[in-house]
């Protein structure tokens, strides 16, 4: 609605207008009248020759106002000679009514796209909805940002004269998927779908340095920073006429300018097998790996537009098959196999190294028993029968002490050495025939 103040000024510009041709009529008419009648005139008298002297100069006003309204028509293109005799009064006394105005809503004009307000600018009002925000300019400049709260709160902003709309930014939460190709380290293109989700960054810098999001209310669903619009806004790529792809302004350059560059480089890191290849229990899936790499480069690379990233998720990855050369999946292919001849000759030399230590080891083993029975052997005959059993058994107990040894002696080789233990120490404990008298 129009204010007081507002109805106040176009009230003074029009009536100092008028009120400045009534007395320059009245104080020339005193003095003209006897000019050119030669003879003094009573008040009715000078009250007409002021008539006949005001017309031609209405007419002569009325005819530069004409003047002045075809040549802004013809300046600015502008619709119709009505439009522009209406855009010349606004501009002379202002606004005292609400009109004209543009409606904004969902980042563009919903209302008012084709009036002279829209092409020129102002004086005139802005009707914006609580999801957009407006960047206006004026002589050439970028002139102030202007939303459902700024420049007060629940306002509709009047637009000065010659200012209008530059740009208008989307406050919504934005969602694009966008089909990614690239090429895969061995050479192979592949396709991979991405789906990102952000917005207007609306972070703020707490008194502790950390940057925490705005709330959402009732009067402000959609928050933000003026910082973050302002970068928004003079985000924008110009590119060529004839330009078929998406706008490359904030929104295209957080998912063709960052995505699609950051994804491409991430995918030709791998090679097609472990993009394709199963993973186990332990192991993350390609895609979630690739998903964090992403999300972690947007996030830094969205502050540049003023954006925050919300979420990012990776379709599946698939090969475009009417585009691989019949040579590359020849060489994949051999390539593919000779990896695995490889790994399959290291696992068959691996199983003969363990062979070899078990043979080893095994030699040992009867080397070190064969020189224990040999010392055991020379001695008196009535022990030497306990004395060879003793000897094998503490022998047999060392040997499993180590590692190495014990990892190739089978579990029934350790408990038949336990009982034997046993039975030496039972027979150890007995007395000697013909002891007890």
């Amino acid at each position: 609605m129009v204010t007081l103040k507002q109805a106040r000024r176009y009230l003074k510009n029009f009536l100092f207008t008028v009120g400045l041709v009534i007395v320059g009529i009245s104080l020339i008419s005193p003095i003209l009248a006897p000019l050119l009648t030669g003879m003094a005139l009573g008040l009715w008298g000078r009250v007409l020759f002021g008539g006949m002297v005001a017309f031609p100069l209405v007419v002569a006003l009325t005819l530069v106002f004409m003047v002045a309204a075809s040549f802004l028509n013809r300046v600015y293109d502008i619709r119709s000679l009505l439009d522009a005799h209406r855009f010349l009064q606004r501009l002379l006394f202002g606004t005292w009514y609400f009109g004209p105005y543009l409606l904004i809503k969902e980042g563009k004009i919903a209302r008012g796209a084709d009036t002279v307000l829209h092409r020129i600018g102002g004086p005139g009002f802005l009707v914006i909805y609580n999801d957009s925000a407006v960047i206006t300019e004026r002589a050439g400049r970028l002139y102030r940002i202007l939303a459902t709260n700024l420049p007060k709160r629940q306002n509709y902003p009047l637009l000065e004269p010659f200012e209008k709309i530059w740009e208008i930014v989307d406050l919504r939460p934005q969602q694009w998927t966008f089909p990614v190709r690239a090429m895969t380290r061995d050479g192979i293109p592949v396709v991979c779908e991405a789906d990102v989700r952000f917005k207007i960054d609306d972070r703020i810098l707490t008194p502790d340095g950390q940057l925490t999001p705005k709330p959402p209310t009732d009067e402000e669903p959609y928050p933000f920073t003026p910082e973050a619009v302002f970068k928004a806004a003079t985000a924008r790529w110009i590119r060529e006429p004839d330009f078929q792809g998406p706008p490359m302004d904030w929104r295209g350059r957080v998912v063709v300018g960052f995505t699609e560059g950051i994804l491409r480089n991430i995918l030709a890191e791998y090679r097609l097998d472990w993009l394709l290849s199963p993973t186990g229990e332990n192991d993350h899936h390609p895609r979630k790996v690739i998903r964090e790499r992403l999300q972690r480069a947007l996030e830094e690379e969205a502050l540049k537009v003023g954006a925050r990233i919300l979420d990012v998720q990776l379709g599946e990855i698939r090969v475009e098959d009417d585009q691989i050369p019949a040579q590359w999946v020849e060489a994949w292919r051999t390539e593919w196999e000779s990896r695995t001849a490889a790994a399959r000759v290291e696992g068959e030399a691996e199983l003969l190294r363990i062979e070899a230590a078990r043979t080893q080891a095994q030699a040992e083993m009867i080397i070190s028993l064969i020189r224990e029975l040999q010392s055991a052997a020379i001695g008196d005959k009535q022990i030497r029968s306990f004395l060879l059993a003793a000897r094998l058994a503490e022998r047999l107990r060392w040997m499993s002490y180590d590692p190495f040894t014990r990892a190739f002696l089978p579990p029934e080789s350790l408990r038949t050495l336990q009982r034997l233990q046993q039975i030496l120490e039972e027979d150890r404990a007995l007395p000697p025939a013909g002891g007890v008298g």
